[in-house]
């Protein structure tokens, strides 16, 4: 299934994606390892129990943001998309503790026709996740560059 083209999207534009994700602790703890990540909240039960803010492991939130921002691609942006400008105002609201699962939501925020090349333009996403409880788990802002449906035209 191809991505929508910049000609695709509107402001305000809501999409509930369909996929979502149970998240494991032992796919959390891989992930905080591959990056390199220390922190003993997100690898560590027994000092969790004992020390962390909900007295529990959490799974890391950037692997939760990951999930989240990677859900809306074969419905939004698979192959139409020329990659990121910005990404911004992240935020973890509430924890996310193994076993939850987590769906995403991309609201359409703006766009804009590219000021150097007429066959792309910029749309800014407003990427949110949500756990089984719809409490609001992560949030980023995001500037996508996409291609025009046709290539080269200025409309």
């Amino acid at each position: 299934m191809a991505g929508l083209y910049f000609e695709d999207f509107e402001s305000g534009q809501v999409f509930r994606h369909e996929v979502t994700r149970t998240v494991m602790l032992a796919d959390s703890i891989q992930y905080s390892c591959m990056c390199m990540e220390t922190e003993p909240t997100y690898l560590d039960e027994d000092w969790a129990s004992k020390h962390a803010r909900h007295k529990r492991i959490e799974i890391h939130p950037m692997y939760a943001l990951s999930i989240i921002m990677g859900v809306q691609v074969t419905e939004l942006t698979l192959g139409t998309t020329l990659g990121n400008l910005t990404m911004g105002d992240v935020m973890f609201p509430n924890p996310i503790f193994p076993g939850d699962t987590l769906r995403g939501q991309t609201t359409i925020l703006g766009k804009r026709e590219s000021k150097t090349r007429p066959d792309r333009g910029v749309v800014e996403f407003l990427h949110e996740g949500f756990n089984q409880n719809d409490e609001m788990v992560a949030r980023c802002l995001r500037k996508g560059m996409m291609f025009r449906k046709k290539l080269g035209a200025v409309e």
